[in-house]
């Protein structure tokens, strides 16, 4: 059983071609409170990847887990404060401003690359959203690079080779713990699992098996 965490903006269905490629997976809607639980692999994107982490080091019961385009936190307190004041009017957008604006504004970030995925408003909660910046961004968790040690599980960390924040911090990750494996997708961005679905699949039942 793979337990997958969506991103911000995310959605339980962003997994569905997942169960489509044969694996069992459980989505829990992180905005709506789901319980996290326990399983085989703990699978995370971006911000669940953040989350994911957290919870290994917490100690959630997963025999391996699966980290995609995520970072290990801000320790410098000055980025952190500036990140903070770029999630608050992020934050503040997602409160009021009107749908089509601001999801259309968040897809043409850089760090996407020009990958877009069409998000209903009915599907989401503003107030849960608002929130999940407010709290799960890299500014108000905990750094966790100086405790990745800690986690004696295999992880297999994902970055697309276009993404060289994220490269940059999943080699880092990769270092960090013992027992891990780096995969750096080709021809990808920051949402590798749905720009190379195929692809990321087959990475990830190798992983597995």
């Amino acid at each position: 059983m793979i337990v997958a965490l969506h991103g911000f903006l995310g959605h339980p269905s962003d997994w569905d071609f997942l169960r489509d490629a044969g694996f069992e997976v459980r989505a829990p809607n992180l905005f709506e409170g789901d319980e996290i639980g326990s399983g085989d692999v703990l699978l995370g994107y971006s911000m669940g990847g953040r989350l994911a982490l957290h919870a290994l080091l917490a100690g959630a019961a997963f025999s391996r887990a699966v980290i995609v385009s995520a970072g290990l936190g801000i320790e410098d307190e000055n980025a952190r404060a500036a990140r903070r004041v770029a999630d608050e009017v992020w934050a503040c957008r997602f409160e009021s401003d009107r749908w089509q604006d601001v999801v259309r504004d968040w897809h043409a970030q850089p760090i996407f690359a020009g990958h877009s995925i069409a998000r209903d408003e009915r599907d989401f909660d503003r107030a849960s959203l608002a929130k999940a910046l407010r709290e799960w961004s890299p500014a108000a968790l905990p750094p966790v690079a100086s405790r990745l040690h800690e986690l004696r599980m295999p992880i297999l960390f994902v970055a697309g080779e276009r993404d060289a924040k994220y490269v940059a911090e999943a080699k880092r990750a990769a270092e960090l713990v013992s027992n891990a494996e780096l995969w750096v997708a080709p021809g990808a961005a920051h949402r590798v699992p749905w720009e190379v679905p195929d692809a990321f699949a087959e990475r990830l039942r190798a992983f597995i098996d």
